[in-house]
């Protein structure tokens, strides 16, 4: 018993005597730079290493983040660990970035498991700002969501959003429980199989389910990932974690198109 506590004594020595060069180079690169570099916006009291973490762990995060722009304004810098973030709750605020200075907030963030991922950040939703980012959204504008395209599938979206408020009234006459996110989710999936491959999704059964679990997967998996970019120098240690997984996730999408 006695060997088993100086074990874990030891390794957790090791784990401090490697995690120390980290928090001494992140010391030396706060301290060098000159406190009024940046004009930030205002921002509540923070801890080391976690940030403004503590301030969001209440029981709603809509409502820790509505008492924090309430109290410091509606533009809001908060630090999560060694990510960075702004937080806008007004719709002046929220004009001005998105129309006025829409170029210099355009580019997505850049996530460290997206490098490790087949087509990682060659996504609409991952790809930096720039050429191919453009290109990526003039076809997306052309050929997806054109105005002869969105009028030519205006009749496939009524139909299942007909057919999507019906079964919600059936079972609010019944009083059942609705699963709304679950409707929601066969919703999408009917409107873009049909529009894809003349099909409703929730017709194939198994298939359908299928599409949905891998769908709800793969949130949880990006979400346990994209935390990783919180870790700061520590980052790919998520994927180490998980990179499996989503590689896994991945194949399955490829089995599936």
């Amino acid at each position: 018993m006695a060997t088993m506590i100086d074990t874990q004594y030891y390794f957790l020595g090791f784990l401090c005597f490697l995690s120390l060069p980290f928090l001494i180079i992140s010391f030396f690169n706060k301290t060098s730079k000159p406190t009024n570099s940046l004009c930030l916006p205002p921002s509540p009291p923070g801890l080391p290493i976690i940030g403004h973490l503590h301030h969001l762990l209440g029981a709603s995060l809509c409502k820790s983040l509505q008492n924090l722009s309430t109290q410091y304004g509606p533009l809001l810098y908060l630090r999560l660990a060694a990510a960075r973030c702004l937080v806008v709750s007004s719709a002046s605020m929220a004009t001005e970035i998105f129309k006025t200075h829409d170029f210099a907030f355009a580019s997505r963030p850049s996530f460290a498991f997206a490098d490790e991922l087949p087509l990682g950040n060659l996504g609409l939703f991952t790809s930096p700002y720039g050429d191919y980012w453009k290109f990526m959204k003039k076809l997306c504008m052309t050929e997806l969501l054109s105005t002869k395209q969105l009028e030519r599938s205006h009749g496939i979206r009524h139909e299942e959003m007909v057919q999507f408020l019906h079964v919600v009234l059936e079972k609010a006459n019944k009083k059942e429980m609705v699963d709304v996110g679950n409707e929601l989710m066969k919703l999408t999936n009917n409107i873009v199989c049909r529009m894809l491959m003349s099909t409703r999704c929730s017709e194939k059964g198994d298939e359908a389910d299928r599409i949905t679990e891998l769908v709800k997967e793969s949130f949880a998996v990006c979400s346990k990932m994209c935390f990783g970019d919180a870790l700061g120098p520590l980052k790919r240690l998520a994927f180490w974690l998980y990179g499996r997984q989503a590689m896994d996730l991945t194949m399955r999408y490829d089995e599936i198109l």
